[in-house]
């Protein structure tokens, strides 16, 4: 890509969409060696990525000595991994000791059974506050990334999210089955499920059947609740 405004999209997407990664601590057992954790998270309200950690696992006791943390992402995809698009967000990770109620529920609803990691065993919330991004556009391609330019807001707060959620599920579920079968295919074992959409956002809409989640990409970023409604029913009519 030569214009910037569509490589910062398509960063911004890679980053709302792909909802795991590798989160890079420094190790305590071993000092000087980055120690590699699979982390699931969701987008938070101030746009970066919320974890829900378990205060057990060696990645959060690395943190409790050292913030500083790098998370990679990775374009899904097969084939050849070098032309793959990587994310590589240098930051820090913090405990939220009072994470806003409809962050927690937005985060639930892309990973249902982790509620019950968070209330019976004590997984809690952690903010990710990037300060540097390193990009990979495929081989050869690569550049850093000023922060202030994969900031994003989400037109919709959370109880316009739910409302409109709620609207598309109920008027529209066999639009949505028939994007996710075309993403996952007829023969999966969450075929027969019903769909479920677990966020929207300026760039697009997660929708989730069974543990599969498929990101529904906008053609361009949604300035307005407006645009964002037009586009999601525009596809699925």
């Amino acid at each position: 890509m030569t214009d910037n405004s569509a490589l910062f999209n398509a960063v911004r997407q890679l980053l709302n969409g792909r909802l795991q990664g590798v989160l890079a601590t420094q190790s305590l057992d071993y000092p000087g060696y980055p120690f590699g954790s699979l982390v699931p998270y969701s987008i938070g309200p101030d746009g970066w990525p919320l974890l829900l950690l378990s205060h057990l696992a060696k990645h959060s006791r690395n943190l409790e000595a050292e913030q500083k943390c790098n998370l990679t992402i990775v374009e899904q995809g097969s084939g050849d991994s070098q032309q793959l698009m990587r994310l590589s967000c240098l930051g820090r990770v913090q405990p939220l000791s009072n994470p806003t109620p409809s962050s927690v529920e937005r985060h639930f609803r892309y990973f249902p059974g982790s509620r019950k990691y968070h209330d019976e065993l004590n997984f809690r919330f952690h903010g990710f506050q990037p300060e540097h991004f390193y990009f990979i556009g495929g081989f050869g391609a690569a550049r850093w990334i000023g922060l202030e330019h994969l900031k994003s807001t989400n037109p919709l707060d959370f109880e316009q999210e739910s409302r409109l959620i709620g609207e598309l599920e109920g008027s529209h579920q066999a639009g949505l089955l028939h994007f996710m079968q075309g993403q996952a295919g007829a023969d999966t074992p969450e075929s027969g499920l019903p769909c479920h959409i677990a966020g929207i956002d300026n760039l697009g809409m997660d929708i989730r059947q069974g543990e599969q989640i498929s990101r529904f990409a906008f053609g361009e970023a949604c300035s307005s609740t407006k645009k964002i409604e037009q586009a999601v029913t525009g596809h699925l009519e």
